[in-house]
């Protein structure tokens, strides 16, 4: 049939057909679906293996909770290809436990050192008194070990070692040990414990119930044994334990057997599911020990009465020293000068870091000298200025440099200055003290000035000269001339004075006669007598500006003429300052 003719039937089909293959279609085709996604994952053995993967966990789980049918199928598979591997490739098989194999080595090393201490402790704390040489004697005498001799008399008992042994199979299902024993192979043990328990009930034709109970192993060493129906324990005990121990161990038996009654029925040689009661075993590892009432040795009481005598002299030393420390920190800190920053102690040196005026002592200084061989002091300082007022006073005299006449003091930051002084010396202070630190003002009102003293007696002394004259005559009385010079000295000073004092002096040179003759001869005459002194003294040095002259006759007469003495008297120069 051409495709023509093919096309053409098919478009001859009536609508009635059409509408059953419509109906087919929704009757069947989910079900068609379904079978055919089950084919896909039928012929697909990859889908098939991850779906696999995903239930084998809780597949597993299952079967542990519940027969653990899963563990002992894989097991023997297990063993077979561990021993495969090892017979074919050793080297990895050793690489990877190598991880696992190194810690436990580590754990058991350990294990046995800190055995080795725990002995030697126990040795020593017996070794230094007189209950542990008596034991060292009983040792030397009956050829036994120093510990061991020690571990008799000191321990009432000692549980070692604890086997839980399957009764059919005599496999040792958990097994337990303290610390510091020396064991041997457990499976060895637990064969021992069998053949034992075999001979007996051999020899002694003695029914399954009469089991034994008690073993004792040498002078010291006992065996307990407590039964169940499937499983016993076997604990090895150094010494004379208490009867109670016994009823744990009956307890604990009872224990194992309520909670892995079934693991004990159906055991085949696995005792992995036993594990869980390892921590219960290990309570049952109990020990306990004498206590001994320890004499104290005479040799320590000897050593403890020195070193309680070290240790007094030490502390009162010390105690010594920081009594002698405190004085010496109490009186630097007194000190106006002297402000104490920070201390400290080095290498057995008391360090100290200050601020010090330069007027304060040194504080080395104020340690005293037995204080010296007691400790050791480095100070640290740094200049500043006090304004204490004993220090602003002291620093004050230093740069015023008062005369031995003259006391300050400090008032409200002024000082003030008391006594007598020149006029140099004032005018210096007054300049100078305001300007200094800490000072704000100088007062001078309680200063007397020496050179205005002084300037004062020259001009009285000045004043009481006088030059005497030759009868009608300008000449002097002769034997005059060391006056002369007196007054010549004083009129210098009175000068000086003057200048220094910025006062000017000046000097009237008055002559005088007496009342005989005319009075117009007598105002010549004097006058030619003042004229005569002033000529002395301006040949002298004595400048003419300083000096005045004036002839008075007999207007101001020096005393009172009754008798020709006192008419000398008037025949004479007197002088005025003005």
């Amino acid at each position: 049939m051409s495709s023509k003719a093919y096309e053409d039937t098919h478009q001859r089909i009536s609508p009635h057909e059409a509408s059953i293959d419509e109906l087919k279609d929704l009757l069947i085709k989910p079900e068609k679906k379904q079978i055919q996604h089950i084919l896909t994952r039928l012929d697909d053995p990859m889908l098939r293996a991850k779906e696999v993967s995903s239930l084998l966990p809780e597949a597993i789980s299952l079967s542990l909770l519940n027969d653990n049918k899963i563990a002992r199928i894989i097991h023997p598979i297990i063993d077979d290809t561990i021993k495969a591997s090892v017979k074919n490739n050793p080297k990895a098989m050793a690489d990877a436990i190598f991880p696992a194999l190194g810690p436990g080595i580590r754990k058991a090393i350990t294990s046995t050192i800190m055995g080795m201490i725990q002995s030697l402790n126990h040795v020593l704390n017996h070794s230094f008194s007189i209950q542990g040489l008596k034991w060292r004697i009983e040792a030397i005498r009956s050829g036994k070990e120093f510990a061991e001799v020690v571990l008799l008399h000191t321990l009432v008992y000692k549980v070692e070692q604890i086997f839980l042994i399957h009764r059919e199979t005599g496999i040792v299902l958990n097994h337990v040990v303290a610390e510091d024993t020396i064991i041997q192979d457990p499976d060895l043990v637990s064969g021992m414990l069998t053949a034992i328990q075999d001979f007996v009930n051999d020899s002694f034709h003695s029914a399954s119930d009469d089991d034994i109970e008690t073993l004792r192993i040498g002078a010291d060493r006992t065996v307990w044994i407590e039964k169940g129906e499937h499983a016993f324990i076997a604990s090895v005990i150094r010494g004379t334990p208490p009867l109670n121990l016994r009823t744990r161990y009956r307890e604990l038996i009872e224990e194992i057997h309520i909670k892995s009654g079934d693991s004990l029925v159906n055991f085949d040689g696995d005792p992995f599911p036993f594990s869980i009661f390892r921590e219960q075993l290990n309570e049952g590892l109990q020990s306990q020990e004498k206590k001994i009432e320890k004499k104290t040795s005479p040799l320590i009481w000897c050593i403890l009465m020195v070193v309680i005598f070290l240790a007094g002299f030490w502390a009162f030393g010390f105690y010594q020293n920081q009594k002698t420390w405190n004085q010496y920190l109490s009186t630097l800190k007194e000190q106006k000068g002297l402000i104490i920053l920070s201390t400290s102690k080095n290498d057995g040196v008391y360090q100290i870091s200050a601020l010090k005026d330069p007027l304060e002592k040194d504080p080395l200084s104020l340690l005293p000298a037995q204080a010296e061989e007691q400790i050791k002091v480095a100070v640290q300082w740094k200049p500043f200025y006090s304004l204490e007022p004993e220090f602003v006073l002291q620093r004050a005299a230093r740069v015023l440099k008062p005369p031995p006449t003259i006391q300050l003091k400090l008032e409200h930051a002024t000082v003030i200055a008391e006594g007598k002084a020149p006029q140099e010396w004032i005018d210096f202070f007054m300049q100078t003290a305001p300007v200094l630190s800490g000072i704000n003002g100088a007062d001078s009102r309680l200063v007397v000035n020496s050179d205005k003293l002084k300037l004062d007696e020259t001009i009285l002394g000045l004043l009481k000269y006088k030059v005497y004259f030759l009868n009608n005559s300008a000449e002097l009385v002769p034997g005059q001339e060391d006056k002369l010079e007196q007054i010549l000295a004083n009129i210098f000073t009175m000068l000086e004075l003057g200048n220094k004092l910025k006062t000017p002096v000046k000097i009237l040179i008055r002559g005088h006669s007496d009342s005989s003759g005319p009075e117009t001869l007598n105002l010549r005459l004097s006058r030619n007598r003042s004229q005569k002194i002033f000529d002395y003294l301006s040949n002298k040095g004595i400048k003419s500006e300083y000096l005045n002259i004036s002839g008075v006759a007999t207007k101001f007469p020096l005393i009172k003429e009754n008798n020709i003495d006192d008419r000398q008297y008037n025949r004479a120069v007197s002088f005025k300052i003005y």
